[in-house]
């Protein structure tokens, strides 16, 4: 639990607060990996959604299942759940090589 904070802590100090009435949208910027069968995701989901409406962002990041990805997407070698920010794991784990582990 600790962990996840801190990885909120690391996306609210790289990200820039946005300052319009708008909610500024992270889709194209934020992803959010799972797994069936989960059991911290409901929490991580919390964590980031709590994250994103502090920040005053919208909830819109992607929300994927790693697996229904392609065996070959190095996002299927992340274990679950993982944040990626621009690509880039919050907690700054590096971008998983071939051949991808099995999902944890």
């Amino acid at each position: 639990m600790r962990g996840w904070v801190i990885g909120m802590v690391v996306l609210v100090v790289t990200a820039s607060v946005a300052t319009t009435a708008q909610k500024k949208s992270v889709k194209a910027e934020l992803t959010f990996l799972t797994r069936d069968g989960c059991v911290n995701t409901p929490d991580m989901v919390n964590n980031l959604d709590d994250a994103l409406k502090a920040l005053g962002w919208s909830k819109d990041y992607q929300y994927i299942d790693i697996g229904k990805l392609p065996k070959t997407d190095a996002r299927t070698g992340y274990p679950t759940p993982t944040v990626l920010y621009k690509g880039k794991d919050i907690f700054g784990m590096p971008v998983p090589s071939a051949p991808f582990p099995e999902p944890s």
